[in-house]
């Protein structure tokens, strides 16, 4: 009984989150005015002109922030602009990334192009991979990079990582170093203030009075041929590879059952607990129930095949949940009038969007977990319905 109370105030606290969140999704969005809590955005244009003053999560062709969003980022798109300041981290994935706000956390990023300009300063910590980056700003904390080619013009306070093709050092790092790259150019502003462990083809560098403590060439940081496009370019063709696959995916799932999951988002909204009850007892109850058919002769058999069908079903969750989110936003934003392309789109967008929120600690696990339950829930709903009208 306990556990049920500490369930329901779970799910009534995530109700509330979602009740002030906002939601928008078309092909061209245009923010003008302020949001005063989080924002949840996928289109194939977004334009953010206004602050936002909890965190912003978005996904599309091309993304711009051009004001403030006081918390985190998490964004992925072909082209991505930030222009203002962000009060937390920043996490995104994109084909051409450029930054010319601070940030006052930490940054992630992956990227085809990354440019951060001169005047940024990113209060936290630098991880970022990518085929070409430069940063000509101020990272506080440390740096770790993978990449085709990393040029650093500005300055790190503390420890740096980098490895890749091309590595251009010709600023100052306030802590120790790690240097591996094909090939490795020091210029006339580098400087380290801790000890360096490098590696390059060219073998042993000179580094003349840039480093404060010792330099010393590390064998054991080899890269080998071909081995750093692994670590940048690999990395990119994977994260495409991925997303294109669960754009076929989203097409093909959404025309053979666009009816069913049309009607499923419909119960979603009108019957969400009754959907989210039936939903948990099905990612629960038929494990069990399969378990329990296996301990047959007869039913093992059966239940191999029951469990093949419910690993399925449960691998392809995001895809059918942002489906079915996306026929949500255009019953109940839209009057539905979305073509299937356009649901699609918004689907696929708010597939990236849900993989981002379920590497969040706890709370992205848990929101994935309630809505997978109220997706699988009203689809059986929806089913059942169907049976009993044909009656």
């Amino acid at each position: 009984m306990k556990s049920i109370r500490l369930f329901l105030i779970i799910v009534c606290s995530l109700i509330v989150f979602q009740a002030e969140a906002q939601i928008q999704a078309g092909e061209t969005v245009i923010i003008r005015e302020k949001i005063e809590h989080d924002l949840y955005v996928a289109g194939g244009s977004v334009t953010i002109n206004a602050p936002v003053l909890g965190d912003l999560i978005v996904a599309g062709g091309s993304v711009t922030v051009n004001d403030t969003i006081s918390q985190d980022i998490l964004a992925a798109g072909g082209e991505i602009f930030f222009n203002g300041y962000v009060g937390d981290d920043i996490r995104c994935a994109g084909g051409t990334i450029s930054i010319s706000g601070n940030i006052a956390g930490d940054l992630v990023v992956a990227g085809g192009t990354v440019a951060i300009d001169d005047k940024v300063v990113v209060d936290g910590n630098l991880f970022t991979s990518g085929g070409e980056i430069t940063l000509n700003g101020e990272v506080a904390g440390i740096l770790k990079s993978a990449s085709g080619k990393l040029t650093l013009n500005g300055s790190v306070g503390g420890d740096i990582d980098c490895r890749g093709g091309d590595i251009i050092i010709n600023g100052p790092a306030g802590g120790n170093a790690i240097l591996a790259a094909t090939t490795l150019e020091l210029g006339p502003d580098a400087s380290f203030a801790g000890n360096v462990n490098y590696w390059n083809e060219a073998g042993h560098l000179d580094f003349q009075n840039t480093v404060q403590g010792t330099a010393t060439f590390d064998p054991s940081l080899e890269i080998e041929d071909g081995k750093w496009e692994y670590l940048g370019f690999a990395s990119v063709l994977m994260v495409i590879w991925y997303l294109g696959t669960a754009l076929v995916m989203i097409l093909l799932i959404r025309y053979l059952f666009s009816n069913t999951l049309n009607k499923a988002a419909a119960t979603a909204k009108e019957s969400s607990l009754n959907s989210l009850g039936l939903g948990f007892l099905f990612l629960i109850g038929v494990p069990v129930a399969i378990v329990l058919s296996m301990v047959t002769l007869i039913g093992a058999p059966i239940g191999v095949l029951a469990l093949t069908a419910y690993l399925t079903v449960v691998l392809l969750a995001t895809v059918i949940v942002s489906i079915v989110l996306a026929y949500w936003l255009n019953q109940t934003y839209y009057k539905s009038a979305w073509k299937s392309g356009k649901v699609a789109l918004v689907a696929f967008g708010l597939f990236i969007l849900l993989k981002f929120i379920s590497i969040t600690p706890f709370v992205g696990p848990l929101s994935m977990l309630l809505l997978m339950c109220v997706v699988f829930g009203a689809i059986l709903l929806t089913v059942s319905w169907k049976k009993e009208v044909a009656v």
